[in-house]
């Protein structure tokens, strides 16, 4: 039986996000707006800049990193709003409730923290992601935007009301 928990990462851990999103970044290219290449050449201060930005968060199952998520915040945003970003499951762990327990973990803790608004961009296609998002209650706000490098792909903004 595995055995799952959530770890919240610290910024002397920015080595294990780094390799975490390289991993993804390197199995799932099209899920994300940022490239392997760009990644893989921060430098530890820019690593360690992603804790400032907020919380990543990461799925352990039996020891090993399975899934990852960020709840970021924007310095423009209110205290009781925040941003998801990132999602990553790894491949042999997706389809058996690792996100739905991820985001589970996460949401509850935002709310007990006292965000009362979260918000994320899904890109268009991604359709497992749309699913589990809904499925927690996340609605469009029918605002979409093209993506920089490729026009031709969008992302659409989403929204969840925790209280």
């Amino acid at each position: 039986m595995t055995s799952f928990r959530v770890e919240v990462l610290t910024e002397n851990d920015w080595p294990r996000l780094r390799g975490i999103r390289l991993s993804a970044l390197r199995d799932d290219p099209l899920a994300f707006l940022a490239t392997y290449e760009n990644e893989a050449a921060y430098t530890e201060q820019r690593w360690r800049q992603e804790f400032s930005r907020g919380e990543w968060n990461v799925m352990l199952a039996s020891g090993r990193d399975v899934g990852l998520v960020g709840a970021t915040k924007e310095p423009d945003v209110p205290p009781y709003e925040c941003h998801l970003e990132f999602l990553w499951i790894a491949p042999g762990s997706r389809r058996a409730g690792v996100a739905t327990l991820l985001l589970r973990t996460v949401l509850d803790g935002l709310r007990d923290s006292g965000v009362r608004t979260v918000w994320l961009w899904i890109l268009n296609g991604n359709d497992p992601a749309m699913h589990l998002y809904q499925q927690f209650g996340f609605q469009s706000t029918n605002e979409r935007q093209p993506l920089p490098d490729d026009p031709a792909r969008t992302e659409e903004h989403m929204r969840l009301r925790l209280s």
